[in-house]
């Protein structure tokens, strides 16, 4: 009984185990996550945004200017920016993210805020404490959701040891070829394939 325990025990360590093996990719018919810059937001406007290296977003913001708003590695994704101060060092944030070089960083649409009168020149170079108060950047839905969308929910599962296989050169050039592509179609172009399939259908 006591062994019957232990492994009942041990059972939600060995789930947790094989979700860190593998990851998840989620289809849906409305799949919509990534979203463009709203217009009055350009190359050489300055924002407020979050930092920190891929997945480790910051808990402040600092002052920085967008340098290119359709990147060649993220397409519209993500915007780089250069910030206005360096913070060299950890400034006692707490998080590992806070004490990077930040300088010129690519980052995500969503981790900019909207917050002009943070802007004037005595925040210039500091940074805020906390961006709660602050409406997140909002444009318009991206043509790339339309490579997550699928007739049905789906999720495929796949396995990390094969992704471990792949050359990341060759990853990041299918991704760079597929956020072009998508860039280059726009939603027009993505529907008008989606009629054309359509009626090729119905011909059938």
């Amino acid at each position: 009984q006591q062994q019957q325990q232990q492994q009942q025990q041990n059972q939600p360590n060995q789930q947790q185990i094989n979700l860190d093996n593998v990851t998840l990719v989620a289809f849906h018919p409305n799949f919509l996550r990534w979203r463009g810059l709203p217009s009055d937001i350009d190359v050489g406007t300055v924002v407020r945004s979050h930092y920190g290296p891929i997945g480790r977003k910051s808990n402040t913001t600092a002052v920085a200017t967008v340098m290119e708003t359709n990147t060649k590695p993220f397409g519209r994704r993500r915007v780089k920016l250069r910030f206005h101060d360096n913070n060299d060092g950890d400034n006692g944030g707490g998080n590992v993210a806070e004490g990077l070089v930040r300088r010129e960083q690519y980052v995500p649409i969503d981790w900019i805020v909207i917050n002009n009168s943070s802007l004037g020149e005595s925040s210039i170079g500091g940074s805020s404490s906390s961006s709660s108060s602050r409406g997140v950047v909002v444009g318009p839905p991206l043509p790339d959701n339309a490579m997550h969308r699928a007739p049905h929910p789906t999720i495929h599962i796949i396995a990390n040891r094969d992704l471990s296989s792949l050359c990341v050169r060759d990853v990041s050039r299918v991704k760079r070829m597929n956020a072009g592509r998508m860039a280059k179609l726009g939603w027009e172009g993505l529907e008008r394939r989606s009629w054309s399939s359509d009626d090729d259908s119905d011909g059938q």
